[in-house]
């Protein structure tokens, strides 16, 4: 009997303290945070018909690039646009590397999914290879699909199936600690080991500054995915 009081009184503290987490972020962005989870809200049924053919958690999914969302300025995205649009095209990501889309990816974060795609099983299970010739029409069509919402979606979607299956470690986390883990590996290093990823997934790096000085506050990426996770 006393240890099922225990148990509830560790249960309750443990709810408590995730309500905690969740809200304390939330008045730490803000409107920020309100116009990100709206613009989820307002996409999820359109972005899960993209997750859905590769088997994807589309709630997984979202928690890993929401605090992209909550920093995602249109004027810094334009910006990028016209970089790689130019200089990368033409030089490729030492001409220009800049993140561009609401999920705030980089042309280089995309030919690492695309060369660890055609080198995977997955390439042939689901019937499809990328051109990864160095040349201006790869980089132009790579370019386009980083461009529009559906080409974010499928490489969100294709990240998490070649993390899975790199790390098949994951099937024995929580939904949360996926989170947190795919999170860190998306914002920190795609291809890091299980060890070198769980050792970073505490790491204070995210701002949402447009440019980083003493005075930036800086928190942990994965915690902000797994607070918004938490709620949905």
């Amino acid at each position: 009997m006393v240890g099922l009081r225990y148990l509830i009184l560790w249960l309750l503290l443990f709810m408590g303290s995730t309500t905690v987490f969740s809200t304390r972020y939330q008045k730490v962005f803000g409107s920020d945070w309100t116009s990100a989870a709206r613009y989820v809200a307002d996409h999820h049924a359109e972005w899960q018909q993209e997750f859905a053919p590769f088997g994807v958690d589309s709630r997984l999914a979202e928690a890993i690039v929401f605090p992209e969302l909550i920093r995602y300025s249109m004027w810094q995205d334009e910006i990028g646009r016209a970089a790689v649009n130019g200089l990368y095209v033409t030089k490729g990501s030492q001409g220009a590397d800049f993140s561009i889309g609401r999920f705030q990816m980089k042309p280089s974060f995309a030919e690492q999914v695309e060369q660890a795609w055609n080198r995977s099983s997955l390439s042939k299970q689901y019937g499809f290879v990328f051109n990864l010739q160095p040349n201006n029409q790869a980089r132009r069509s790579r370019i386009r699909r980083l461009s529009t919402m559906q080409g974010q979606c499928r490489y969100l979607a294709i990240f998490i199936l070649l993390q899975q299956q790199r790390h098949p470690q994951l099937s024995r986390l929580s939904h949360k600690d996926q989170v947190r883990f795919l999170a860190t590996a998306y914002n920190r290093s795609f291809t890091a080991s299980y060890s070198q990823i769980r050792k970073m997934q505490h790491h204070r790096h995210y701002h949402t500054d447009v440019i980083k000085t003493r005075s930036t506050r800086l928190y942990c990426y994965a915690d902000i995915a797994v607070a918004y996770y938490n709620q949905i």
